[in-house]
């Protein structure tokens, strides 16, 4: 009788779900609910993801501790009207630094002129300075700028000629305890 009043597309009502995750947070409980059906079987499709089920019910928890970036995650789930349905978690990681632009560019034969990279450590960020800058290559100049200690710099980067393309690397040396924040990259680039 309750078969029969369930729409014909009875599953998952809402089979993606947003997160927004805070800084250190180490795991996330998802919960997904069918329409009536009970969850048969399931498959997460990542080892982060452990799942379990009551009746129609499925209840994931989730070890966000690794993730550094927005990242989708999913789940197989079958129902016992035989659905298969593709559960989709899409987690949205808060930046830990933020980039005015990244990479870079310098059109080729264009003006070489000096650019400026804004940095921002987010409040409640990880990270709590930029300690310092470095260049892979030698086909850049660049000086650094403290604007805000432990919250705001820019960098004034300049390529030394827009004649012929290359491409190099400034490495920001960043002070985190959390070993993942300690280093990151923006690229330099003069092309087409």
């Amino acid at each position: 009788m309750l078969a029969a009043a369930l729409p014909a597309w009875a599953g998952f009502p809402e089979p993606v779900q947003q997160i927004s995750l805070s800084y250190g947070q180490r795991s996330v409980t998802v919960v997904y609910r069918t329409d009536g059906s009970a969850v048969t079987k399931v498959k997460p499709l990542c080892d982060c993801t452990k799942t379990t089920v009551r009746g129609s019910e499925l209840t994931a928890v989730v070890d966000v501790s690794n993730f550094d970036a927005d990242v989708e995650k999913q789940i197989e789930a079958t129902t016992s009207d035989g659905k298969v349905t593709r559960l989709t978690m899409k987690f949205r990681v808060p930046p830990v630094v933020v980039f005015s632009e990244n990479p870079i560019t310098w059109k080729l034969g264009g003006a070489a002129e000096t650019r400026r990279l804004q940095i921002t450590l987010p409040k409640g960020s990880p990270v709590t300075a930029v300690e310092q800058a470095g260049l892979t290559g030698h086909d850049f100049d660049y000086r650094t700028e403290k604007v805000k200690e432990g919250r705001e710099y820019a960098v004034y980067i300049t390529p030394k000629s827009t004649a012929k393309s290359c491409m190099n690397r400034l490495v920001l040396r960043l002070r985190s305890a959390d070993p993942r924040y300690v280093q990151r990259v923006i690229y330099l680039r003069v092309k087409k």
